[in-house]
């Protein structure tokens, strides 16, 4: 890890005059202990989760070029932000958006190029930058080899390891957390936590399937899962027995463990039965425990998954991934705040969807030249995470973005960066998008006068299960 001093000084939250400044439709002040006001009557949950329902993409037929429909855009996005978020804790947070360009029509022979743009919380560590850059690479070497007919079989899956590989070097101690392992090197802010292993909760979800499948008349059904618990358990448990003695031997077996719960995860019986428990409800601690537990599985077998769809797409797109350009935004500091929900909360920070809202906006007054039938900006943001709350809004109002869900969690510790560089049009755009959350907040305070409590959510998910969501599988993408 290179020292702190070589890193980028990070980027001031407020240059604006106050003649200038975002917060002319709403003061500061008074945004923020509205805020607060509604998360004291909503135990800082205001809104249910919220995933965002599927489009009927057909706006990439209108424009020239191989132009990504919205829907895999988005996923694509949200793979590559998922796999760029590291580290570990609230902080792990990475937003990643897509621009498309075409070249002008004198260089109508030449491939189009493919910006990524990431962002987070805190600056990426280099480390990660290596990883997305050999995942990119990969990418390319494949679209280039089948343009040119010599990219076989072997070739292809042995470009999908190399991603996939990279992947859980980088995530080992992320994913060794989820597994609550007896090999994970805990952060200090959960030292003193003591949980017990994933592996054991699966003796809730083993007793779950009595109660879900209850008849005489699913008595096979009812073994069948058993028997698959039974098996994904016993996988679980060699892990965490085993006593290698080197980190790549480790991480060879929690890459099989990784496959292991993406093959399970994706077995019909057990997509059965997690919309059966969905369906049935939290209706009790120890069924929202199986459902959680099921939820932790789907996001250890995403990385198997999210290695093999981001393959699938550049081989359904290949001419876009010809040339594929990566940037990184040096995220904002954070600024004080004296208003604030908890007594330990000091500061305010500025969310990575926020800082690629605000990046995007700018690259549109102040870009280049080209024309709107040449680039294709981001219609949508790809997150590690759900949205939070205000982030949520912000998408919501601000217009530009599609396919937005959130965990529902309000953060009063939220900010937008109040620039002396933005135009007139830009200021009063923030400024309304601002004036509205403030007037949505206002009028959820008012509706919630009495209180309304709802579990803290999950912040993250991945659709493996079938749930009552749509399967975002490889196969999904290829029939698409």
């Amino acid at each position: 890890m290179p020292p702190a001093s070589s890193y980028p000084t990070l980027r001031p939250v407020q240059t604006a005059l106050p003649s200038d400044t975002i917060w002319s439709g709403v003061a500061e002040d008074d945004f923020r202990y509205h805020l607060v006001t509604l998360q004291k009557q909503t135990n800082a949950v205001p809104m249910d989760v919220l995933t965002a329902e599927d489009i009927n993409d057909q706006q990439h037929c209108i424009l020239p070029g191989p132009f990504l429909p919205l829907k895999i855009e988005k996923q694509f996005a949200d793979d590559f932000a998922y796999i760029a978020a590291v580290t570990e804790g609230a902080q792990s947070v990475a937003a990643v958006c897509l621009e498309q360009h075409l070249e002008p029509p004198s260089l109508a022979s030449d491939f189009p190029t493919l910006v990524i743009t990431v962002a987070g919380m805190d600056v990426i560590d280099e480390n990660v930058k290596d990883m997305l850059h050999t995942i990119v690479t990969q990418l390319q070497h494949h679209s280039q080899a089948v343009s040119r007919h010599n990219d076989s079989a072997p070739q292809t899956e042995s470009r999908v390891e190399i991603i996939f590989r990279s992947i859980i070097l980088q995530h080992e101690q992320k994913l060794l957390g989820r597994l609550r392992s007896r090999k994970w090197s805990k952060p200090n802010y959960l030292a003193r936590t003591h949980k017990k292993p994933l592996w054991a909760d699966f003796g809730n979800l083993l007793h779950r399937a009595q109660h879900i499948y209850p008849r005489r008349s699913e008595r096979k059904v009812r073994e069948a899962i058993a028997s698959s618990i039974q098996e994904i358990r016993k996988l679980y448990e060699d892990f965490e027995a085993s006593n290698c003695c080197s980190q790549g031997a480790n991480q060879v077996l929690l890459a099989k463990l990784v496959r292991g719960t993406f093959l399970w995860c994706k077995s019909p019986p057990i997509g059965e039965y997690a919309s059966k428990l969905e369906t049935a409800g939290a209706t009790t601690p120890q069924m929202a425990a199986a459902i959680k537990t099921l939820r932790q599985l789907e996001k250890i077998g995403a990385y198997w998954r999210i290695a093999k769809d981001l393959f699938a797409v550049t081989d359904q797109y290949r001419c876009l991934f010809q040339r594929v350009n990566l940037e990184y935004l040096t995220p904002y500091a954070s600024v004080p705040t004296a208003i604030a929900y908890e007594t330990w909360a000091h500061t305010c920070h500025v969310h990575a969807e926020i800082q690629l809202v605000v990046d995007i906006e700018k690259r549109a007054k102040t870009g280049n030249n080209a024309s709107a039938a040449e680039i294709r900006r981001p219609r949508a943001i790809g997150t590690s995470k759900y949205l939070c709350y205000l982030c949520y809004l912000f998408l919501r109002y601000h217009g530009a973005f599609q396919m937005l869900s959130t965990h529902g969690r309000l953060y009063d510790q939220w900010t937008v960066p109040d620039l002396a560089e933005y135009d007139t049009v830009m200021r009063h755009k923030l400024a309304a998008v601002l004036k509205s959350i403030d007037e949505n907040v206002v009028h959820q305070i008012n509706e919630t006068k009495c209180g309304i409590w709802r579990a803290e959510p999950m912040t993250s998910r991945q659709n493996l299960l079938l749930f009552d969501t749509e399967d975002r599988s490889v196969d999904s993408l290829e029939d698409g």
